[in-house]
């Protein structure tokens, strides 16, 4: 029987499948190498140097108190896996300050987050190089098969000073960029996570009203709940007061993942809160008081905004220092309104929208006096109200990253101590600052390092990429029960 064109070619065609198939799995592994090697990579987070941003082995725990869920670190930083985790003795709430124990059933433990790591960029170098405030991988400068991740806040040719927890490059305030600012904000207190007033963390209001009774008579009420009010159709002006000696760590350097502090109060925080105007037409402010100065943001219900700037105690000194009118504020619909101080610079924002703002001529930090002063009590939160009915809900503070040098563990950049960067130099800091082994004391170097190498930099050829997006965050450990590991998919972000 004649054999058909096609039945002789069958043999060929199969050995054909056979050799595409493995020249296609070996263009896909090179390919792989190719985009590992000089585009994108992934990294593992083992520690929590940059908690809260990015977070190595923890556990969350939700507190039995507020109900505020946090997370923690284990007590000694070991295996990079969950099942290995060493639960702390005590553990503390970072909004009530409970001090509790906690188990494997209450906080699962998870592992660190995992990263992707833009490489290209750093490649092409000029426009494209680390700029501040970028989180970024490089080698370790002891230790070249070990890989760090910090963030920059030092460039080539700068000096940088830490001074009173806040960047100074040159003598002047290095100021946060907005999108890394918002990643940078630590819970101090929030009245919708309110402890009950039968437990040990909230027998007393962490908001009170300060002015005498027999004088202004109480019309701030609601601080033993979510809700607070003030009820005072008339011309006398009323405080409302942050209390932090209901907490020995309020307004603190304080990590729940650290299980404390580094006991240094912060000097950087903003109130958060929806207003709602029942009745009234006079004004609310919103008070920051740091010593020397105090200022305050007023929102009148006819829309007239101020930014006012007093000498502490002095309140007849008043300077406006930004002023502006929006339309009168509606009655019965809440505004969200956000007054703060980060970096030397004062921010009023309604409804999300900064509309006023200091500006570097009118205020900023005094460096020599703040050389010489360090902060020993903590900044003053709060409310003034007049002739106005009103409801403060979500009412909330939160301080920023304070970095700080401690005495016998800093080398460089503490306060009068300015560290020069030389060319290609950088200079690392981690978000969780108490326990961040970083530019400030590094104390040795590795062979694979020049004998130029300057120890506390970070030298551009060590930098490995920019950490770009948290694609698998800390994995549920198998220890509770479950047969496989689950993702937090919660908490898959992009890292600023």
């Amino acid at each position: 029987m004649p054999t058909s064109r096609a039945d002789e070619e069958r043999p060929d065609e199969g050995a054909g499948h056979i050799v595409d198939t493995i020249q296609t799995v070996l263009t896909g592994l090179v390919l792989a190498l190719i985009f590992q090697s000089f585009l994108v990579e992934q990294f593992f987070i083992p520690t929590g140097s940059m908690a809260q941003t990015l977070l190595g082995a923890h556990a969350t725990c939700t507190c039995p108190a507020c109900g505020c869920e946090f997370d923690f670190a284990p007590l000694r930083n070991g295996p990079p896996l969950a099942s290995d985790f060493a639960y702390p003795p005590e553990v503390m709430c970072p909004n009530c300050q409970l001090r509790m124990t906690v188990t494997p059933k209450d906080a699962p433990s998870k592992g660190g987050d995992r990263i992707l790591v833009h490489k290209w960029p750093y490649a092409l170098g000029g426009p494209f190089r680390p700029q501040r405030w970028d989180v970024i991988v490089f080698r370790d400068p002891a230790n070249p098969r070990q890989h760090y991740i910090k963030r920059v806040v030092g460039l080539p040719h700068e000096s940088i000073e830490l001074v009173d927890g806040d960047v100074f490059i040159d003598g002047h305030i290095a100021r946060k960029p907005p999108h890394v600012q918002r990643t940078m904000w630590f819970p101090v207190f929030d009245q919708d996570h309110l402890p009950p007033a039968d437990n040990s963390s909230g027998r007393q209001p962490r908001w009170i009203a300060p002015d005498p009774p027999g004088e202004h008579d109480e019309r701030w009420f609601g601080m033993q709940t979510r809700v607070v009010r003030y009820d005072g159709l008339d011309s006398t002006p009323r405080t409302l007061a942050f209390n932090p000696d209901t907490g020995p760590e309020y307004l603190r350097d304080v990590y729940a993942y650290n299980r404390g502090s580094s006991h240094t109060f912060v000097g950087d925080v903003r109130i958060v809160s929806e207003l709602t105007l029942r009745d009234g037409d006079g004004w609310c402010r919103w008070v920051l008081t740091r010593p020397p100065h105090r200022l305050y943001a007023q929102v009148s219900a006819d829309g007239n905004l101020k930014l006012v700037l007093t000498p502490h105690a002095d309140v007849g000194a008043e300077r406006i220092l930004d002023e502006c009118k929006i339309a009168p504020l509606p009655r019965n619909r809440p505004i969200a309104v956000e007054f703060a101080h980060v970096d030397w610079r004062a921010i009023l924002k309604i409804d999300g929208r900064e509309v006023l703002t200091t500006a570097a001529t009118d205020y900023g930090p005094d460096l020599v006096a703040l050389r010489a002063s360090p902060r020993h009590r903590p900044i003053g939160v709060g409310v003034v109200a007049c002739n106005l009915q009103l409801e403060l809900r979500g009412l909330r503070v939160d301080r920023d990253v304070h970095y700080t040098c401690h005495p016998d563990r800093a080398r460089r950049a503490f306060s009068g101590r300015p560290f020069e960067l030389l060319g290609d130099e950088y200079f690392v800091l981690g978000d969780n600052s108490p326990d961040s082994h970083d530019s400030r004391e590094w104390y040795k170097a590795g062979p694979h390092l020049p004998e130029d190498y300057r120890i506390g930099t970070v030298r551009a050829d060590q930098i490995v990429g920019q950490a770009a997006f948290v694609y698998l965050p800390g994995l549920l450990s198998r220890d509770i029960g479950t047969r496989w590991s689950i993702p937090d998919v919660g908490r898959v972000r992009f890292v600023r």
